[in-house]
């Protein structure tokens, strides 16, 4: 994240925020997360336990992103989205089969698309920002040049 203009740092601290709180709460009160996500504890005996694996992989996450530099934050943010879509389908795979119903289906479903939406946006402009900034570095190489003549 160091090293990026305002608007795209603001947008990975956002995503870097949802994460890290969501997997705070998650590590240290899996309970009270399962309850505000509406799942049942009762059925899932072994949910306190994955909760705190993701919220530790998220957590790890959010650090790894906060703390890259330019020519990282790319491939990190991919591997965000990659996560985020999978858990995604993963909560829908889950409300099919019956595991979860339609709103404990959602609930879980946007907490990812929560991370989802500023990490997207942010890996978009990155990708556009690179040839932009090859463009404005040869407009001003043959700026420079053309005064030398």
């Amino acid at each position: 994240m160091r090293g990026q203009i305002w608007y795209i740092a603001l947008l990975i601290g956002l995503m870097c925020i949802v994460r890290f709180s969501l997997s705070a709460v998650g590590y240290v009160a899996p309970y009270s997360l399962m309850q505000q996500l509406s799942i049942p504890v009762s059925s899932n005996v072994q949910m306190p336990y994955i909760v705190r694996v993701w919220a530790i992989r998220d957590t790890v996450l959010a650090v790894l992103v906060a703390s890259a530099n330019r020519s990282t934050v790319k491939t990190l943010l991919f591997a965000c989205i990659a996560i985020d879509v999978t858990d995604i389908i993963s909560a829908h795979l889950s409300g099919v089969a019956g595991l979860f119903n339609e709103v404990e289906t959602w609930s879980l479903k946007l907490t990812a698309i929560a991370a989802l939406v500023p990490e997207s946006i942010a890996s978009v402009l990155l990708t556009v920002r690179k040839p932009q900034e090859r463009i404005d570095l040869e407009k001003n190489q043959g700026k420079s040049s053309e005064t030398i003549v």
